[in-house]
């Protein structure tokens, strides 16, 4: 009984700082509108009826969450630390995810315009690939979040340095993607709409996202040890994806070629098992590091 009572104690004094993460989330969700003042997500939710937007959205709110989530690894004995750490974490989880929104638009995914596949076309595969981008930066951000600095204005340079350092994996990520796939992505998406590509696309993307996350997590002010540990686990699990594109090949889909059921085909299945199978493998992965990097 008395365990039960502690446990309800905790609950309840912790419910103030979810309610505070809440409106974070909610804050977010206007900066996204403002950001975006050409994408009017109600109207493309309700009016429009757009899957592509719904997609993007969907991504976008559990990228945030994850981002503001990281705020929440440690918890001070005074509350107005806590408060402050809380609201100063998410804010910058907000402009980070904003920012990394953008790099992903006008770097990564480059070739097309995302509002145009999303608005105008209504491109399915799309929205799902900017999705799985947005999770990835997201997870990332928790990780950033999640670390120890030893005042204000030094957390201000790690969470920067850091999530530079997971935007640089992304965009690696994303070329290392172009050959792995064996058909161009950006092309199958654009040109031929291929939800299936978009499927695959994001959840690779997700999956670098759960390995940077990773890597991420717990890091500290001590810039050039952190950062050494940071790009050997970044660079071992981009080669770990690469083994899992032919896991995927030789055990999760024997019977056919990958690149032709999602490229030619447009197969959403085998978009779907690729997906899986990156986030499978990079859950593992994953894991395992943090069980060697973290007390």
């Amino acid at each position: 009984m008395s365990a039960f009572v502690t446990a309800l104690t905790t609950v309840v004094g912790i419910f103030p700082y979810f309610l505070l993460g809440l409106a974070i989330l909610y804050l977010g969700k206007y900066v996204f509108d403002w950001t975006t003042p050409r994408i009017e997500d109600d109207r493309e939710l309700t009016e429009r009826d757009n899957p592509a937007f719904g997609v993007l959205f969907t991504g976008y709110i559990l990228a945030l969450a994850f981002a503001i989530a990281g705020s929440f690894f440690t918890f001070s004995p005074s509350i107005l630390v806590n408060v402050v750490n809380i609201a100063t974490s998410g804010a910058a989880g907000i402009v980070l995810l904003r920012l990394g929104m953008f790099i992903g638009d006008k770097v990564i995914l480059y070739s097309f315009s995302v509002e145009r596949e999303i608005v105008e076309d209504r491109n399915v595969g799309a929205g799902f690939a900017v999705a799985g981008l947005l999770i990835a930066s997201g997870l990332m951000i928790e990780g950033v979040m999640s670390g120890e600095s030893a005042s204000y204005l030094l957390m201000l340079r790690d969470i920067g340095v850091y999530w530079a350092i997971g935007q640089v994996f992304l965009v690696v990520g994303g070329l290392l993607y172009q050959v792995l796939a064996r058909y161009d992505v950006r092309k199958t998406i654009e040109d031929d709409d291929n939800t299936a590509a978009g499927v695959g696309m994001g959840g690779y993307f997700v999956a670098v996202g759960i390995i940077m996350k990773a890597s991420l997590t717990g890091t500290t002010s001590n810039l050039g040890p952190e950062i050494l540990v940071t790009l050997a686990v970044g660079i071992a699990g981009l080669i770990i994806l690469i083994l899992a594109r032919f896991v995927t090949d030789w055990v999760l889909l024997p019977r056919g070629i990958l690149a032709d059921e999602v490229a030619r085909q447009k197969n959403v299945a085998a978009g779907s098992v690729a997906a899986i199978g990156y986030i499978g493998v990079a859950i593992l992965f994953a894991r395992i590091i943090t069980t060697q990097f973290l007390p």
